[in-house]
């Protein structure tokens, strides 16, 4: 099955390639020869897409029915936020001379994690180790505990659900260089959501963006960095800034907008300067690193 995405003015497919494929041990998705491939849930169906852009168009093939075309639509409109207007940012950004350079990387998108549950772990698996590591404990976990389809004699696998992770065993633990707390943490997120104390229905449901904070956060592990990436990724929230995160400040400390990495009141000061475009702003600043 195959149908069309029309992409809007401002969309560089190429940028949002170069940040999909930066870790070759990335197991949700994979970037070959300018084409995606990935496996995604809908209606309870793993369905296996296949994404590229020509002429302007994304076409997307899949080994799903008809019937689930505007779903896999949607899933992708939201994973590279094409519905979004990013004119304003670039007016935003074009008035502060330390963020001219960001201008270079235009038609970059906030590419999504559309699946909350993901998006958290995917912190949480995240801190305290380097990026590339935590990209290794990220494939482990999902060839132990997640789904996955043959696609054209390749194997796609899938995140695992809440339920799963509520299995790891001690000796997992140990075999997978996961640390106790780090394993701890994700069982208390599994838990979270099996019993409906998180879910992204109930986040859309709340008004504000500090009530969204407050949800994620009463659970342990879930800090204020992990809550705002997810609503960063996930809600696409345009005020969610990743504050600690040390990328983040390196990249300000490089542009010259911080002369002190912990400096938070400064940090935030300047975040005021780009108001209604926090998230896309952190978004940018990452980029401006590799």
């Amino acid at each position: 099955m195959q149908f069309e995405i029309t992409v809007p003015n401002d969309f560089n497919y190429q940028e949002c390639l170069l940040f999909l494929n930066r870790n070759s041990d990335e197991i949700l998705y994979s970037v070959n020869d300018g084409s995606i491939e990935r496996l995604i849930k809908v209606d309870d169906q793993f369905i296996a897409i296949h994404v590229k852009l020509m002429d302007d168009v994304l076409i997307i093939s899949h080994n799903g029915q008809e019937a689930l075309n505007d779903q896999i639509k949607k899933y992708i409109t939201h994973w590279f936020d094409l519905s979004r207007d990013l004119s304003p940012f670039y007016e935003t950004i074009s008035k502060e001379k330390s963020l001219l350079p960001l201008l270079n990387f235009r038609g970059l998108r906030i590419i999504g994690i559309p699946d909350l549950f993901e998006a958290l772990c995917w912190t949480i698996i995240g801190q305290q180790i380097n990026l590339a590591f935590a990209y290794k404990l990220k494939a482990r976990l999902t060839t132990a505990f997640g789904e996955s389809l043959k696609s054209d004699g390749k194997r796609l696998w899938h995140f695992p659900e809440p339920k799963k992770l509520l299995e790891i065993s001690e000796r997992f633990r140990e075999e997978n260089q996961f640390s106790r707390s780090k394993v701890k943490y994700l069982m208390n997120t599994a838990e979270a959501f099996e019993d409906g104390t998180i879910s992204l229905e109930k986040l859309k449901e709340l008004q504000t963006f500090q009530e969204r904070q407050d949800l994620l956060t009463q659970v342990k592990g879930i800090g204020e960095w992990s809550a705002n990436y997810a609503l960063m990724k996930t809600l696409h929230q345009p005020e969610a800034i990743p504050f600690g995160d040390t990328g983040l400040t390196q990249a300000l400390f490089n542009l010259g907008i911080v002369e002190d990495r912990k400096d938070r009141p400064a940090i935030e000061a300047f975040f005021k300067t780009v108001k209604g475009w926090e998230a896309y702003t952190s978004f940018y600043l990452w980029r401006s690193l590799y």
